[in-house]
């Protein structure tokens, strides 16, 4: 019977603030498995995958530290190898090579040696996945993908509204190309399948959480950050998310992809046969607030019927839903009535009145003709439908753009400056910057009290 081994380290000091403290603690967790120099030999070539999946930055408790992945890069070359990639694809309508600009990855892997690789912009082919895989035998990946001697998963401890937690495995979805990850996730199950079918395609060597800054609540994009201060490390993906699950006092035995993967034969589904080193168990412990599944949270109307998924279009919308939530942007989107958002093919008895009522918003291309058709509503087509495209496209035609899309922007751009400042190494450039970060956060609130105004009186 199969059995794992789970590694424990705490980080200390001043946390991932100091690379040396990060050193140290990486050095500690992979030394019940032998140290990095026993998955890396001389000449080798390492590909980092990080959780990129959008701009926001470690201390969202959203994203992987570039800080940690900075540590990785030299601890890999002092390991003997050759060549050191950073390997990425960002989320859904997202270009990496932004995305990793604003959270401070690419100020981190300058300098250091290492390559950044945005996955969606690199070379893909087809791989045979075996006679096993059934339908999904023959998949698109990226080619580099099968050049790596040895590849290290490094993601986020954070929560998930599908999953109790997004973490290793969840994590390699960023390796499927994101027009075939559309097609799998209008499919449903065979998202978590296919999924599973790329870990044991490109089994990573070695899974290092990061767990310095992790997330809980409204996961994956949501998160409301806390200082956890734990490195984990596995070479079972599936071990790493049971633990992290476990340690996070939620539902181990719900988190899909990770099962999704033991029954593909890439790891231990079973907290009996995971063995903890390092660390005590009991030390690492925490409650973490979970997030909240439902998509009818919010202050609209929400229509469900076939084809509408939590994997697909309705997971999306769900996930821009929570950040509506979080930053009080409701209020602008309900100042017109109340807003109906309809998934799927399901019948509106109360049509009529809904139109008349406020926003009406049809999403996906499995919704019935006549209401997508409707010159009264606002049709976003897809299946699934692209979050950052449906965002856009969506605020645009609901006529909130000339108002949401400048706010959205400076955000970005102010995030995307304290993620620069966190790639680089040591505390002093953070400091220089304060007046800059001081001056954007004040005119984002400036912007957001212009948002609320306007959703009082229109």
């Amino acid at each position: 019977m199969k059995h794992a081994e789970v590694s424990l380290a705490r980080i200390g000091g001043a946390g991932d603030n100091d690379e040396n403290e990060l050193r140290r603690a990486v050095e500690e967790v992979l030394r019940p498995l032998g140290g990095l120099e026993n998955f890396i030999a001389r000449g080798d070539t390492v590909l980092l995958k990080p959780n990129q999946t959008l701009f926001k930055n470690s201390l969202s408790g959203s994203t992987t530290s570039p800080r940690l992945i900075r540590t990785l890069i030299a601890a890999c070359f002092d390991a003997g190898a050759r060549e050191v990639w950073v390997a990425e694809a960002s989320g859904h309508a997202q270009m990496s090579r932004q995305v990793m600009a604003k959270t401070g990855m690419v100020e981190a892997v300058a300098g250091t040696g290492a390559h950044l690789i945005y996955l969606d912009e690199i070379a893909e082919r087809v791989f045979d996945f075996g006679k096993g895989a059934g339908e999904l035998r023959h998949m698109p990946a990226p080619e580099i993908m099968e050049r790596a001697d040895v590849i290290i998963n490094i993601p986020k401890a954070k929560t998930h509204f599908v999953d109790p937690v997004s973490c290793a495995c969840k994590n390699w979805v960023g390796v499927i190309p994101m027009s075939f990850r559309l097609y799998l996730q209008r499919l449903g199950d065979p998202y978590y399948r296919g999924n599973a079918l790329f870990l044991k395609k490109f089994r990573p060597t070695l899974n290092i959480v990061d767990g310095a800054i992790a997330g809980e609540g409204q996961g994956p994009g949501q998160n409301d950050p806390f200082w956890w201060g734990w490195l984990l490390a596995s070479t079972d993906p599936v071990a790493v998310d049971i633990t992290v699950a476990r340690l996070f006092g939620l539902e181990w035995d719900r988190i899909r992809m990770a099962r999704a993967a033991a029954d593909a034969g890439v790891g231990v589904y079973d907290p009996e046969r995971i063995a903890i080193r390092g660390a005590s168990f009991e030390d690492a412990m925490v409650k973490v607030r979970p997030a909240d599944p439902s998509v009818h949270r919010y202050p609209c109307r929400v229509l469900e019927g076939k084809g509408a998924t939590i994997e697909g279009t309705l997971g999306h919308w769900k996930t821009i839903a929570d950040a509506w939530l979080g930053n009080d942007l409701w209020k602008l989107f309900t100042s017109r009535g109340t807003p109906t958002f309809m998934f799927g093919a399901v019948e509106d008895p109360e049509f009529e009145r809904y139109v008349e009522e406020g926003p009406y918003v049809v999403l996906d291309d499995s919704a019935l003709d006549r209401y997508k058709y409707d010159p009264r509503v606002v049709f976003i087509p897809g299946s699934p439908v692209p979050q950052s495209y449906m965002q856009n496209d969506m605020i645009e035609r609901m006529g909130f753009g000339p108002i949401y899309e400048p706010g959205l922007r400076l955000f970005e751009n102010v995030s995307g400056l304290i993620g620069r400042l966190r790639g680089v190494s040591g505390r002093e450039a953070q400091w220089k910057a304060i007046a800059t970060v001081g001056a954007g956060v004040a005119a984002i609130g400036g912007a957001i009290a212009l948002i609320r105004k306007s959703g009082s009186t229109s």
